[in-house]
């Protein structure tokens, strides 16, 4: 994706998240942690979270911190989308799956951005 280039590590190419994942490391049951080791996408499922929210955010934790500390910036092709909507008009709209606000961050108008699994930018609780 295009926000690798800023640093962010991603879950699937080798050295991810899934290809890295310590479930031995977490705060877990065993159940949970033998879950992880088969099916190491389940320690972002949403099964797993409202069971409890600890793997994920032992995972997640140096993402969240450093989107929160601006350590990623936003890469030439976040800025691209930009240009095109300033210079041509032509954008209709950015689908991303990326959570991780960059798009949101160069300035483009939230109704051209199409956050496909939302935005860690825009935070809401469930309950």
């Amino acid at each position: 994706g295009i926000s690798v280039a800023s640093g962010i590590p991603d879950f699937r190419s080798p050295g991810g998240m899934y290809e890295t994942l310590r479930p031995e490391l977490i705060t877990a049951t065993e159940k949970q942690r033998r879950l992880m080791e088969i099916n190491p996408t389940s320690v972002v499922s949403t099964e797993m979270f409202f069971q409890t929210a600890f793997p994920y955010l032992e995972v997640r934790r140096p993402f969240i911190l450093g989107v929160r500390d601006k350590i990623w910036k936003p890469t030439i092709a976040h800025y691209f989308a930009r240009l095109l909507h300033d210079n041509t008009g032509k954008l209709t709209r950015v689908y991303t799956q990326n959570i991780d606000g960059l798009t949101n961050a160069v300035g483009l108008p939230d109704d051209k951005i199409v956050s496909v699994h939302g935005t860690i930018s825009k935070v809401a609780c469930e309950n």
